[in-house]
């Protein structure tokens, strides 16, 4: 997966641009959807030569200044663009995903003070690894140890969530954006999802990135007989990047909040 990241990126965003989003005109009997790379090498300013080395892989180190002409020929906003740059450039040291078992107690000291709020914490390859008593008594994954996009592709899931597709296109969007390329444990859970998921597949082959920080998700409840619809919001945790909180609440005095509020007596 990580192998030739940088071309199959340039390539798979290139094919979700159409010629009018970039100035080009609409040619009669046009064959693609997307850009040629022709086509993407004119509006970088570099030669197609040049490109196609980079989508096969065959370059794989481009200046900033190259990285930044893609990213204005190819549309991408702030979070792809800095995705763009962390593939071609990495890190010289891994941030490899915590795995479950692996929390200081400090982070569940942290999770136990959102009172009044269904909250749990994942690592950046979307593994539970600490679950608040409500959020473990709403949501499908409910224990430490679940991932969620194991969570999203169940049958429960696809039936409780009316948005069940949007939810796992922004999950994909972001686990592309905060997971390190080279992670085993990416590695293992993608293989293993594009083997067993249609859906995944084709989502993750669009190569989408994107960060969303708060939203209102609505979902059904079995055990509470009903749809519950909340506000929320990913929070760093203090002290590790690679771990996110995510907090769901409601506004005072709705039915959410009185729901929420009783799930903790």
């Amino acid at each position: 997966m990580a192998i030739n990241e940088l071309g199959n990126y340039l390539r798979a965003r290139r094919q979700t641009v159409r010629p009018s989003d970039v100035g080009l005109p609409i040619e009669t009997g046009r064959r693609v959807d997307g850009l040629r790379r022709e086509e993407v090498a004119r509006l970088a300013g570099i030669s197609p030569e040049y490109y196609l080395r980079l989508e096969q892989g065959r370059d794989t180190h481009p200046s900033d200044q190259v990285l930044r002409s893609l990213a204005r020929a190819l549309n991408l906003d702030e979070v792809a663009t800095a995705y763009l740059h962390r593939i071609a450039d990495p890190p010289p040291l891994p941030s490899f995903a915590p795995l479950p078992g692996s929390l200081d107690d400090e982070v569940f000291v942290f999770l136990d003070g959102f009172e009044e709020t269904a909250a749990y914490v994942i690592s950046s390859c979307h593994d539970v690894l600490a679950v608040n008593d409500r959020a473990s008594r709403i949501f499908a994954f409910g224990t430490v140890g679940w991932n969620l996009f194991d969570a999203l592709f169940t049958d429960e899931a696809r039936a409780n969530l009316p948005r069940w597709e949007e939810h796992v296109a922004l999950g994909i969007s972001a686990l592309r954006e905060r997971c390190d390329p080279n992670d085993p444990r990416l590695h293992e859970l993608v293989g293993r999802l594009l083997v067993r998921e249609p859906d995944f597949a084709r989502l993750w082959e669009r190569h989408d990135v994107s960060m969303q920080s708060s939203g209102v998700n609505a979902t059904y409840v079995p055990s509470l007989g009903r749809m519950l619809t909340l506000k929320w919001q990913s929070l760093a945790v203090p002290g590790n990047e690679r771990l996110t909180l995510v907090a769901h609440y409601a506004d005072p005095g709705t039915p959410e909040a009185e729901v929420l509020r009783s799930l903790g007596e």
